[in-house]
């Protein structure tokens, strides 16, 4: 019996693979909040922690004005590639993986990473 593969059936089974292969790797993105384009990576656990909570009992808002300059976070375009290297009730420790923040290392709040 002469069975032909179709060229869309390979396709699919090669992206599979791929997907499957991010997944097993660890690979994660960013995923910014609604109406946002972008995602606030903080430099070190408290930062973004006292983010987290404020935005909780505030809203986003709230939090980002209440923080004005101390915060030297990094906005990072949603959907760039990171690594989780931890995470807690929070915020998501990370490593940005793909793109011109490459090896970027810090925190993001816990809604942040998908």
């Amino acid at each position: 019996m002469n069975m032909k593969r179709s060229p869309i059936g390979l396709v699919a089974a090669i992206a599979g693979l791929a997907m499957l292969a991010m997944t097993a790797a660890g690979c994660h993105r960013l995923v910014a909040p609604p109406g946002e384009t972008a995602v606030l990576i903080f430099p070190d656990h408290q930062t973004a922690t006292k983010v987290a909570q404020m935005v909780k009992e505030k809203g986003m808002l709230g939090a980002i004005a209440a923080l004005g300059e101390t915060a030297k976070a990094h906005p990072i375009l949603a959907g760039t590639y990171v690594k989780v290297l931890s995470s807690d009730d929070y915020s998501v420790e990370v490593i940005v993986t793909r793109g011109p923040y490459k090896g970027l290392h810090g925190y993001v709040l816990k809604d942040a990473v998908k």
